[in-house]
């Protein structure tokens, strides 16, 4: 009997399921994607922020990733918050041993609230370890900055790339300026592709009026549901993204905070 795909989602719990290994979940199956999970951490946030959070220890992480692994074919890999240096250690030690799956890594580093979810001694290993292993980092604007070291936002991508990393997606989905909110209409989001063989590629995507929770999350699940699909890398990014347009167009509050986008309504 013929079956899905499976993705892997590495990443931490968000009660409210606007984000994290939730969103992930729900993007898979929307998708047509079996979700496998490793639970990173528990965090405690809503809509609007992260309270606070409690990390798992590496042990029961890599187990819950060995487990899987080793039961389920698994097409593709997300990788979402780890929360500790020693998480990021062991999934660089594992995505080592499986260099045939592609792994797409969100660098989480702080909540779309602004509450923070890694250390630096998390940041610097993520810069060293994770970005050679990854198809495909996605970091937003500030998460390109941080780890880049690097304040000229034309040199973020090429700067990642000498550091290792093989293909960059630049979100810029990030906060207005003072400036840019009242500019009629909203300048648009751009996010750049920097490709292991040097071609650099701009997509424009439209900007809604409010903030969105999640929304990293479900482009970085987006991109590796289509990835286990089949899709080679770009192809990938380009459907990823026409599915977060719809998701954003018809996203919604489930909360007293942030938006979140609609998983369940666009098509795939």
């Amino acid at each position: 009997m013929h079956h899905p795909p499976t993705c892997l989602t590495i990443a931490g719990s968000d009660p409210g399921g606007g984000a994290g290994l939730q969103a992930d979940l729900t993007t898979f199956t929307r998708l047509g994607v079996h979700g496998a999970t490793a639970v990173t951490a528990i965090t405690v946030q809503d809509t609007r922020d992260v309270i606070d959070f409690d990390v798992l220890p590496a042990r029961r992480v890599a187990q819950q990733i060995e487990v899987t692994l080793a039961d389920l074919t698994v097409s593709a890999i997300k990788i979402g918050m780890l929360g500790s240096a020693e998480n990021v250690r062991m999934v660089a030690d594992i995505l080592a041993e499986h260099p045939h799956i592609p792994a797409v890594l969100d660098p989480v580093m702080v909540a779309g609230g602004g509450g923070a979810l890694a250390t630096q001694a998390v940041v610097d290993l993520t810069r060293e370890r994770l970005l050679p292993l990854a198809m495909l980092i996605t970091p937003n604007t500030p998460e390109a900055a941080h780890l880049s070291r690097h304040e000229d936002p034309a040199r973020w991508g090429e700067t990642l790339r000498e550091m290792g990393a093989r293909n960059v997606l630049i979100t810029g989905g990030h906060a207005l300026t003072e400036t840019e909110e009242r500019r009629d209409p909203r300048p648009p989001i751009v996010n750049e592709l920097h490709r292991e063989d040097g071609h650099t590629r701009r997509f424009e995507l439209p900007r809604l009026p409010f903030s969105f929770h999640g929304s990293g999350c479900t482009l970085a699940a987006a991109i590796a549901a289509f990835l286990a699909r089949g899709r080679d890398l770009e192809p990938a990014v380009i459907e990823a993204q026409g599915f977060m347009t719809d998701a954003t167009a018809s996203g919604y509050a489930p909360g007293k905070g942030q938006h979140v986008p609609n998983r369940l309504c666009p098509q795939a």
